[in-house]
């Protein structure tokens, strides 16, 4: 695992390349260059100075709502780089630590599927530096990158729990799919729940392998605690999506 790591590290940094000479990744004519970096730099000001999330955003139109309008990863995790260096290193950093996550949980996904050591490393890579997941950073679609990063996490700990029986498993794809709520895109957020779920029984009911099927019963059992733990991820996110259903 350490290994495959410095090979992710290796070629993060080598795609991120410019960002080392303090340059801004993300197009000059994408959405996120006009739009997000403000809607982001307006949220870092805001919770530095009043200490709280802003709830309106006075500078568009007449003003809008801020956490209901989803205006970017206002609760994800990265916000708090936003609070320890500039939006715009914050995003850049925020972007390359998605793209190694997206190897590394490959990797793992991979190896947990029964790859040999070989094979997962090239997957990882070549699902890391792919053009889908790779070329999200130019035009700043970072919502996209952080659920495709998550999306491996999620089948690695199917795999786990639900094959394998880890209990462990379901409370980290719980947390796996709150985070992915949180993230600023609802709808690559679905095609990861319905990708995961058609895994899920896969699972659940195949013989994966030659290992035999699981008993029905268990099947369903480790089927219903996954439901609950996407049940309880979504009331993780819950943050964030009530105030847009509101909205």
């Amino acid at each position: 695992g350490l290994w495959s790591a410095l090979v992710y590290a290796l070629a993060t940094l080598w795609l991120g390349a410019p960002a080392l000479a303090g340059k801004f990744l993300i197009n000059v004519h994408s959405d996120q260059y006009l739009a997000g970096y403000a809607f982001r730099e307006f949220g870092a000001q805001a919770l530095r100075t009043t200490h709280a999330f802003p709830l309106w955003n006075p500078y568009i139109y007449g003003g809008l709502p801020y956490v209901a309008a989803m205006h970017g990863d206002i609760f994800y995790p990265t916000f708090l780089l936003r609070m320890l260096m500039p939006t715009d290193i914050a995003m850049t950093v925020g972007f390359m630590l998605h793209v190694f996550l997206a190897g590394v949980f490959t990797y793992y996904f991979l190896r947990a599927w029964g790859l040999g050591f070989y094979p997962a490393l090239i997957g990882g890579l070549a699902y890391m530096m792919g053009g889908p997941i790779a070329s999200y950073v130019s035009p700043g679609h970072d919502g996209k990158l952080f659920v495709s990063a998550l999306t491996p996490l999620a089948l690695w700990m199917l795999i786990r729990g639900v094959r394998d029986g880890r209990m462990w498993a379901f409370g980290v794809l719980a947390l796996t799919v709150g985070l992915g709520v949180l993230s600023p895109h609802p709808q690559l957020f679905q095609y990861m729940l319905l990708g995961s779920g058609a895994f899920a029984l896969y699972l659940a009911f195949s013989d994966h392998e030659g290992r035999g099927r699981l008993p029905r019963k268990v099947a369903v059992q480790r089927l219903a605690v996954a439901l609950g733990a996407v049940a309880l991820g979504m009331t993780i996110g819950a943050i964030q999506f009530l105030p847009v259903k509101e909205y």
